[in-house]
């Protein structure tokens, strides 16, 4: 009986983006048998470098514009991304993300730990809040290096999963799919630090009260689901658009 990893499709076979079918010796200008696609729309040349990769010396602009690529286009961007460039550029990228992001995590976790100990949740020497820079600092490294872990786990995962499902999808190439993948994490950051410091704001001038907490944490509990199923959708996005990639 022929194995999961036997069936997988080797890297010089040409699969339909679309449905996966081997489209190897059909001509340029025939349909694929499976699903009826163009065999035109799966030649490796529909794929390309992403402007970040393309044009390094944008800088900023290329950074910028390939992120919003990702985040309002993830579709068209992983269906037409290169998938087996190499991840010098990406992990790059994906770098500048998480430390944003990080960054990001760090200020709302330290405002709501305040909030936790103005509240008198947690016993005073929980924590000492007169270097608050040195306590996001500490919690910025620390998010940091989760989402590098996570997303090395994720990856292996994807991978292993991808194996048993015969799907040709390598460590590597899911790797540079997560790696631009770090975008989506910003939306999210942005969101959970600006609803934690917003109530801190409004706490302290008076604008709400102080019985508000419970509303302000089912609002936190809310944007954790809606932001597990925003990365879970994107991620899933990326993953499909890259499992029959020809380039």
């Amino acid at each position: 009986m022929a194995t999961a990893a036997s069936s997988i499709p080797a890297e010089t076979d040409l699969l339909c983006e679309t449905c996966g079918y081997t489209l190897n010796g059909l001509p340029p200008e025939a349909n694929c048998p499976e699903c009826g696609k163009p065999a035109s729309d799966s030649s490796p040349q529909t794929r390309s470098l992403p402007l970040w990769e393309k044009q390094r010396g944008l800088g900023i602009t290329g950074f910028m514009r390939t992120t919003a690529a990702v985040l309002f286009q993830p579709t068209k961007f992983y269906r037409t991304v290169i998938t087996r460039a190499g991840r010098t550029s990406s992990r790059w990228f994906a770098a500048v993300h998480w430390a944003i992001v990080s960054v990001l995590f760090g200020i709302a976790a330290y405002f709501h730990f305040s909030w936790f100990l103005m509240m008198g949740n947690l016993p005073g020497s929980f924590a000492r809040y007169d270097q608050p820079v040195l306590v996001i600092l500490v919690l910025s490294i620390v998010t940091f290096a989760l989402l590098i872990g996570t997303t090395s786990l994720a990856a292996r995962l994807t991978s292993w999963e991808a194996t048993y499902r015969g799907y040709r999808l390598p460590f590597p190439v899911v790797l540079r799919g997560l790696d631009y993948h770090a975008a989506h994490y910003l939306p999210v950051a942005l969101i959970g630090a600006a609803t934690v410091i917003g109530y801190h704001i409004a706490l302290k001038h008076n604008w709400v009260s102080g019985y508000t907490g419970p509303l302000y944490l089912y609002t936190l509990c809310g944007e954790v689901l809606v932001a597990a199923a925003y990365l879970f959708w994107t991620y899933w996005i990326g993953m499909r658009n890259m499992m029959y990639a020809n380039a």
